[in-house]
């Protein structure tokens, strides 16, 4: 039995969901490691007896982070391939500056490399990064696959709204390209970064057939060959669909965030987005005192949903 990968243009196999997105059937990628195999398992493909297999767990070289503060630290710890960077605000909508500080000080700790092609979806016509078994986890130099010895990475982010791809654009150096869901198809980095934008939950309920698609979660969060961070309000948490046809799918956002860390987790770090980043920019200013928590995944400690 194969599993449903989130895919790019369509090929012979693929299909299209509800929602536009191509899907692939396929049971094992080359692009993320197996502790990500393991969440996306749990968060969709459990419930239809499907378990994917990936590459070995892979990490950042140490070499390519230079984090200023305990807060990035924690996100950059080489133990988890998922992490969440939480905060409590509820105000935003369609473009949200707390994201875009949080965004530009996860960015600023990447030694960011100019991608191989500008193109978000990768420029390919073949589903992303299932490259043949040869090409998979390392290259000819023993280094991960796609990573060039001690060199610096490839980031990219991923929003829900080109509102705020917009203002991430503006904010963001030009090596990190800033993208919507559909766009980012057929395309991968090293560390995908993913914004969910929204913070107002009544916001979210309003559009809940686009910000709770469990599959467009699932296609931002699969794009990273070694890191995906996930930044997102605690209230996106508390969204449930009230669609008839959604109600399985439950809090997709919750969901996701209890397979990866588990229930009641500690966070790895707690404090204020002022003190999380390393700027003075006019979006960290003022928002400094908004409350962040930073959460990796357990899956590799035997944590996380079981």
């Amino acid at each position: 039995m194969t599993a449903e990968e989130p895919a790019g243009p369509p090929s012979s196999g693929s299909s299209r969901s509800g929602s536009g997105l191509w899907f692939e059937q396929l049971a094992e990628s080359y692009r993320f490691d197996a502790e990500l195999a393991t969440i996306l398992t749990q968060y969709r493909y459990a419930a239809d007896g499907i378990t994917l297999t990936a590459a070995p767990d892979r990490r950042l070289p140490a070499e390519a982070v230079d984090a200023p503060t305990p807060g990035l630290e924690a996100v950059f710890d080489p133990a988890a391939s998922l992490v969440f960077v939480c905060y409590d605000d509820r105000s935003h909508k369609m473009v949200n500056p707390v994201e875009t500080a949080l965004l530009t000080a996860l960015t600023d700790a990447v030694a960011t490399a100019e991608p191989a092609t500008s193109r978000t979806d990768g420029g390919a016509a073949t589903p992303l990064g299932e490259a043949p078994p040869a090409a998979a986890a390392h290259d000819a130099g023993g280094e991960p696959a796609g990573m060039a010895p001690h060199s610096d990475v490839e980031m990219g982010v991923v929003t829900p709204h080109n509102a705020q791809r917009g203002a991430l654009e503006t904010a963001l150096p030009p090596a990190v390209p800033a993208d919507t869901v559909e766009k980012y198809q057929g395309g991968e980095r090293d560390v995908i970064a993913v914004s969910g934008t929204v913070s107002d939950p009544e916001f979210g309920r309003r559009e809940e057939r686009f910000i709770l698609n469990p599959r467009r979660l699932l296609v931002a969060i699969s794009r990273a060959r070694f890191l995906t961070i996930v930044v997102c309000s605690t209230a996106l948490f508390e969204i449930a669909p009230r669609d008839a046809e959604r109600l399985a799918d439950g809090p997709v956002w919750a969901r996701l965030f209890t397979d990866a860390v588990g229930r009641d987790a500690d966070p790895a770090w707690a404090g204020s987005l002022g003190e999380f980043v390393d700027t003075n920019g006019p979006d960290a200013t003022a928002h400094a005192d908004v409350p962040v928590q930073v959460y990796p995944s357990t899956i590799g400690s035997g944590g996380g949903e079981q």
